[in-house]
């Protein structure tokens, strides 16, 4: 088979490569953590087009590819088109949507519904009616060519490892949720696009946001918090514990901390630990990534600070009767060993009643 290929002048590598008469003719790769919805609004720019009618006249779809959230729901024939259109492989477009943290941040993948770590965005039509996209400023401003990472729809992604600064949620002067693919709809008469850092409602430059200093509460809480930060910016060296067990526990954590129960009292026993501000829950039980900004830069410390040292703090905790037995492994599962082996110290009330003793006698 190889001697017919060489005979026709090609070889076996190049069976595997696109027709060159199909590559549009701006075809990038994607930037490095660069959010597939990203990468098509380039494309589209490149080419001198609006998105819609880009996605129109290259792919026979308008309007309908951005009436669902493709950075999660990317459909197999918007991957395969693209993989034809500009060279880049399906692998590596895959890893352009939220699906590539499967393994990583959680075991399932669910393709509609709320999702462990993710910022939903609540679309109706094409619109985001929440604020699930975040940024960085300092790094759109730095950016040779500015885009949106995909660390930007990771909830407990309150701010950035690099600069040291908050992340935002929204434009600052108008307060709408970022929706770089909504800059053209319904300006008919706008021929030029301009920078995808521009807010679709406004025209204000999210590179000129305010930069502002995240505020830690407990030290411990933050160097186990950073780790992750960075293993989210692709930085190597990061101990291996941060793996999916740890982020389903984590998660479990924020969880905890957000019940409504007159028998919790975690994020009232570790807001007083470390000094961080009392949160106020919502009205109806809402999950972590439905939280502000603000309330979830609070939320993720106190999960950290009890990840910190989970052997002591946790049983800590349950002593203090901050957390009961019950709700540290409710609707848990699976549940890593060694989180087991410490939550298993707790179903013994002979432990607390020995440590209430020694607290009276002292």
């Amino acid at each position: 088979m190889d001697d017919a290929i060489q005979a026709q002048g090609g070889s076996a590598a190049n069976l595997n490569m696109p027709n060159a008469a199909q590559l549009w003719l701006y075809h990038p790769k994607p930037l490095p953590d660069e959010l597939l919805s990203c990468w098509l609004v380039r494309i589209a720019h490149g080419h001198g087009m609006k998105i819609q009618t880009f996605c129109r006249v290259s792919l026979g779809k308008g309007q309908d590819i951005w009436l669902r959230d493709i950075d999660r729901q990317a459909p197999d024939w918007l991957v395969r088109a693209l993989s034809k259109h500009t060279g880049v492989g399906v692998r590596e477009i895959k890893r352009t949507s939220l699906l590539d943290y499967k393994g990583v941040l959680y075991r399932r993948y669910k393709w509609s519904g709320d999702q462990y770590w993710l910022l939903p965005l609540n679309m109706v039509d094409t619109s985001y009616h929440h604020h699930g996209l975040q940024y960085c400023p300092l790094c759109l401003a730095e950016d040779n060519v500015p885009y949106f990472r995909k660390r930007w729809r990771v909830a407990f992604y309150t701010m950035c490892p690099k600069h040291k600064c908050m992340v935002h949620d929204r434009c600052p002067s108008c307060d709408k949720p970022v929706a770089f693919h909504r800059r053209e709809m319904g300006k008919f008469s706008q021929v030029e696009s301009g920078p995808i850092t521009l807010c679709h409602a406004c025209d204000f430059d999210l590179r000129k946001s305010p930069v502002k200093e995240p505020v830690i509460y407990d030290e411990s809480a933050y160097q186990m918090w950073l780790p992750a930060l960075r293993m989210l910016d692709g930085n190597d060296g990061v101990d291996a514990c941060y793996d999916v067990e740890f982020f389903s526990v984590l998660h479990q954590m924020c969880k905890i901390m957000l019940v409504h129960s007159p028998h919790v009292h975690l994020r009232q026993f570790v807001s007083g630990k470390i000094g961080a501000p009392e949160i106020q829950l919502r009205p109806r039980h809402e999950s972590f990534e439905h939280y502000s900004l603000e309330e979830r830069h609070v939320v993720i410390q106190l999960a950290m600070w009890m990840l910190a040292d989970p052997e002591k703090r946790i049983v800590d905790a349950w002593r203090n009767k901050a957390v009961r037995y019950s709700v540290l492994k409710k609707d848990f599962s699976p549940t890593p060993q060694w989180y087991r082996d410490i939550v298993a110290q707790c179903t013994d009330w002979r432990n607390g009643q020995r440590f209430w003793q020694g607290q009276r006698q002292q």
